[in-house]
């Protein structure tokens, strides 16, 4: 038997136009078009980062990490900087710091940016940051004065975070202005790490961004990692595959989030305990829709999009979504696409099929995309048990397409796999075929978060 194996999208409700550019590494998706070199930076999780995961990054094109150090409120008597340590953080890339800016109104002193500088150029002694990074919250009217202060006190870029809704006002055109520059977050689930995920979320990104189009203003986009649940569990919850078990919980794709799952017995998942009959709500981004992320903001000419803010590092270790192993490695180069293997046992009458992903990546969770299908050339075949995949469904491809529970004999089965999970193996039950000459074909089929689909025949 040979394998063939091919690649295809397909375009969901919801997603847009997928263009045909390289999803593999970085500088493969902005190469051609961006008149400047576009950074990618990526935010720590608040425990720092050894030396080898740090160097891990750099090799897979990170420019820059970010670490929240804490608050700056500024009040009528005087600033208040509140600053966390410093965590430990190995390798040569530059760190940049992150600190929310609450207090800015109409009647700030613009010395009360100096006296900021002055506290934290005393933290930061030798080790000045690259950047700062200022999160606001609110946007006063004094606030594009104090940044551009800010910036010209210390010789540092001040960059602010700003939501698309703070981008539809006067006042938050003004601070992008004042700083050249702003990060704007618009991808992700978890609006615990980024603000305003939520605005105007229908809309492509083009309009999202539209209001500073005219500014002459680099925008970075943000990208929130972390997963999402309803009820929440813990931060990273843990890797999606006991939940899609058909006799754990059922899938239901009408949700809060991404998808539902209605536990069918009691579990414990994410550190969570969880009773029969309960709704677990999960959102998340895996390789797949991160690269999605990078195409769509590709496309939009201005304003000019600088790079991109990945918030935040997840740990390593097995996650929902992303774990940290696979991140590097999809920005090294590597996937998104799953490393499928199929390996076709036949003893005579029987036959089984093993399906394989030998790789960190995995698919989408679908009730229908991801299969496994035995075609029998004449006759009829026998098939009663799924092994270890999710559900089997007898077919006939007699009409030239897929047709489940034939009327008559089957000629057909496909073996449906809701998820596919970094380097999971399932099963088929056995197949008993007409005869130890019967010919047959089996094809298989994965798809991906984004839309994509991947193929393969052995024949």
């Amino acid at each position: 038997m040979t394998l063939r194996t091919h690649r295809s999208a397909v375009f969901l409700v919801g997603m847009v136009l997928l263009i045909g550019c390289s999803d593999h590494a970085i500088e493969h998706l902005a190469g051609d078009v961006a008149p400047t070199p576009r950074r990618l930076v990526v935010w720590l999780d608040g425990g720092g980062v050894d030396a080898e995961t740090a160097d891990r990054l750099a090799d897979s094109g990170v420019d820059q990490l970010v670490v929240r150090r804490g608050l700056i409120r500024l009040s009528d008597a005087a600033p208040v900087v509140q600053l966390h340590p410093r965590p430990p953080i190995g390798g040569s890339l530059p760190v940049a710091v992150a600190l929310e800016l609450r207090g800015v109104a109409s009647d700030v002193d613009e010395q009360a940016a100096d006296a900021v500088w002055s506290a934290l150029e005393s933290d930061f002694g030798d080790r000045l940051p690259p950047e700062l990074i200022l999160d606001l919250p609110e946007v006063g009217e004094a606030a594009g004065l104090f940044v551009s202060r800010l910036a010209r006190r210390s010789g540092l870029a001040v960059v602010p975070i700003l939501t698309v809704s703070q981008l539809q006002t006067e006042v938050g055109r003004t601070v992008a202005q004042a700083a050249h520059r702003c990060i704007v977050p618009v991808f992700g689930a978890q609006d615990a790490d980024l603000r305003g995920l939520d605005d105007m979320d229908t809309q492509p990104l083009a309009a999202r961004l539209a209001a500073v189009e005219s500014l002459g203003v680099r925008v970075r986009i943000a990208v929130a990692l972390r997963p999402k649940t309803e009820p929440e569990v813990s931060p990273w919850a843990q890797d999606i595959d006991p939940l899609t078990d058909g006799d754990a919980a059922e899938i239901k794709r009408t949700s809060t989030l991404d998808r539902t799952f209605a536990t069918r017995r009691p579990l414990t998942w994410g550190g969570r305990d969880f009773g029969a009959g309960q709704s677990i709500a999960v959102a998340w981004v895996d390789a797949s829709r991160l690269g999605f992320f990078f195409r769509e903001s590709q496309r939009v000419v201005l304003p000019e999009v600088e790079g991109w803010d990945l918030v935040s590092l997840p740990p390593a270790g097995s996650n929902l979504g992303l774990d940290r192993d696979e991140l590097i490695g999809y920005l090294g180069g590597e996937g998104p696409d799953p490393a499928v293997d199929l390996r076709v046992n036949r003893d005579g009458r029987l036959l089984t099929v093993e399906m394989t992903n030998a790789s960190i990546f995995r698919s989408a969770i679908t009730g229908f995309g991801n299969w496994v299908q035995v075609e029998l050339e004449s006759g009829s075949l026998v098939a009663s048990s799924r092994g270890s995949f999710d559900r089997v469904i007898l077919g006939s491809l007699k009409s030239g397409e897929w047709r489940s529970n034939p009327t008559g004999g089957p000629d057909a089965v496909r073996f449906v796999e809701t998820y596919l999970a970094p380097g999971e193996s399932v099963k088929t039950g056995s197949i008993r075929l007409p005869s130890g000459r019967s010919r047959v074909v089996v094809r298989w089929q994965v798809q991906l978060s984004d839309g994509a689909t991947l193929t393969g025949v052995v024949d």
